[in-house]
């Protein structure tokens, strides 16, 4: 900070009224500057003035220990992967819990464009997911101590990464849909084939993304095709609900597939 920080708030005060520059977005009280001030001081305090280092075997030397203590590439067999990881090393679950934004109005706010309809909100995902990650660990309970209608959405974030983002959106939607018409919506988990190879190598997937529905143990019917959200809410209304078959069933024969049972080695 080029400049010394001024303990005499009514001093700063004064000279800005004075000359006319007081502005009410940025303007607190004395007691508020002065913690602000107190706050400054701690942080600078804290830190003193760090001298570029000028030396380029000092400097090399360096910036390789800091690639070794943060590494940039991290290998997906190294052991000390995370086996929770999101494919970066990391999950992101542990950053977003409960967190929400509001772009709230001031008070003296005179806009008279404001729409309070349109206020950001941002929020994670602590509620009711539509679809929720599932992991081969959680496979067997998953599948086969609850019976109910289940969809799996086998997806490959490297292999056609679009048509993958897209099927996921479109499925969410369809769930709503379900929702919407007070109708308790089939679970719905995804799995991602990076990550849990062997959990898509053993429902047979090579192609991605692709829907699988099952019921009681068995799988229903497989989807590869980019369907609507109009369309995939029709075909659960036809696998879990009694209604019509949808014209893109039409070619649908009778699976008896059962779901496989995956046991983990320890």
């Amino acid at each position: 900070m080029g400049q010394e920080l001024s303990d005499s708030d009514d001093d700063d005060d004064e000279s800005s009224i004075k000359k006319g520059r007081m502005d009410d977005s940025y303007h607190f009280d004395a007691d508020e500057r002065r913690e602000w001030r107190a706050k400054i001081r701690e942080v600078i305090s804290k830190h003193p003035e760090i001298q570029e280092e000028i030396d380029p075997a000092e400097k090399l030397n360096k910036m390789q220990k800091l690639l070794a203590d943060y590494p940039l590439v991290v290998d997906d067999d190294d052991p000390n992967w995370p086996e929770d990881a999101d494919g970066w090393g990391f999950n992101l679950g542990q950053f977003f819990d409960k967190i929400t934004i509001k772009n709230a109005k001031k008070e003296n706010d005179d806009d008279d464009d404001y729409d309070s309809e349109k206020e950001v909100v941002w929020q994670d995902d602590n509620y009711i997911r539509p679809i929720k990650d599932i992991k081969i660990a959680q496979w067997e309970e998953t599948v086969f101590k609850d019976i109910s209608p289940l969809i799996i959405l086998v997806h490959n974030r490297y292999k056609r990464p679009k048509e993958n983002e897209r099927v996921w959106d479109e499925l969410e939607k369809a769930v709503h849909i379900i929702w919407n018409c007070r109708l308790p919506s089939p679970r719905c988990v995804a799995v991602d084939a990076i990550v849990e190879d062997a959990l898509a190598s053993a429902l047979k997937v090579s192609v991605f993304p692709e829907i699988i529905f099952t019921k009681a143990g068995k799988i229903l019917y497989r989807e590869q095709a980019i369907r609507t959200a109009d369309e995939l809410s029709k075909m659960m209304a036809f696998f879990y609900y009694g209604a019509a078959k949808p014209p893109c069933l039409d070619l649908i024969g009778n699976g008896q597939e059962m779901i496989p049972s995956i046991v983990i080695k320890s």
